[in-house]
């Protein structure tokens, strides 16, 4: 009887002694990957090592709601504090919002189905939820210490193919 011949595994590159400069929190959605990733490489100057990704759907839109998304935001903080301290040379966080966010309109659907007609007040975009993250973020994690960066995603053309980035103020 033979015995069976070792498998080859493949060995991939890890960056050695890592010193991340910032976390890039973005949403999940697989439309704005490969922009995402372009983006923080091409105008963030940031590469592979030199951040942290937090992927999450959403993205960053979940801290501007702690009272209404208390167990994401109490993820997305832990997060946060445990790199504060695990990666000292950490001093940014940038945030990233996108157009057409299928998880904002989840919370509107489940917000309508509970709340009905009385619902006025429902941010519409993604784009606008980034002031109160901004505001949360001075509020609630300012003991942080990071230097936070909004930026919100757009398509640019009618058909979905290109995506620009813009700067969102606090």
């Amino acid at each position: 009887m033979t015995s069976p011949t070792p498998t080859a595994h493949r060995l991939y590159a890890a960056v050695q002694d890592p010193k991340p400069q910032a976390v890039v929190i973005h949403c999940s959605d697989p439309r704005f990957q490969s922009a995402f990733e372009q983006f923080i490489t091409d105008e963030l100057h940031l590469a592979k090592g030199e951040y942290i990704p937090i992927v999450v759907g959403g993205g960053a839109g979940v801290l501007g709601h702690p009272e209404q998304l208390p167990k994401e935001f109490k993820f997305l903080k832990e997060r946060l504090e445990l790199y504060r301290t695990t990666f000292p040379t950490v001093r940014r966080v940038i945030l990233i919002n996108h157009e057409n966010c299928h998880y904002y309109d989840s919370l509107k659907l489940k917000a309508l189905a509970h709340l009905g007609q009385h619902l006025k007040a429902m941010l519409d975009e993604a784009h606008e939820d980034l002031s109160l993250v901004s505001r949360v973020f001075a509020q609630l994690l300012s003991h942080l210490g990071y230097t936070v960066e909004l930026y919100y995603a757009r398509f640019a053309d009618a058909e979905h193919s290109k995506v620009v980035f813009e700067k969102a103020g606090g």
